[in-house]
């Protein structure tokens, strides 16, 4: 089972980006400790589309913010977002059907979260402290 916690490099000097951050990072914590709570598939699920659900919040307050500072990378940082929408989706649906385990959607929420914040958010708040 991979360790899903909080770590200062995951900031990127925003900071209602970093608190959103923080909430979704919690979202997939939850689903990653679910199975050792006892907590059943259904109960799983509905704590997958939660995750969905946040994330496309999020993307969509960090996409404002983009538009707002006229983001140059904003059409690239938004690709991004929506493939990993898509993938939720797929990996969601695969575990539904027992295709795949959850640590798998774990493992892959997390490794996107780690690479999406420390690469390409850091860009967005460089960008935006230069303005």
């Amino acid at each position: 089972m991979i360790q899903v916690q909080w770590n200062r490099k995951f900031e990127v000097g925003h900071e209602r980006i970093d608190f959103e951050h923080k909430i979704f990072l919690g979202l997939i914590r939850d689903v990653s400790l679910a199975p050792q709570q006892g907590i059943q598939k259904e109960r799983i699920l509905r704590h997958l589309n939660e995750v969905k659900k946040y994330a496309v919040f999020h993307f969509t307050s960090e996409e404002n913010i983009m538009f707002d500072v006229t983001y140059p990378d904003r059409e690239r940082h938004i690709k991004e977002h929506e493939i990993l929408l898509a993938l939720l989706t797929d990996k969601t649906h695969q575990y539904r059907s027992e295709e795949i385990e959850l640590d798998d959607i774990v493992s892959y929420l997390f490794e996107w979260f780690a690479l999406h914040t420390t690469q390409i958010d850091t860009k967005l708040s460089h960008y935006i402290s230069d303005v």
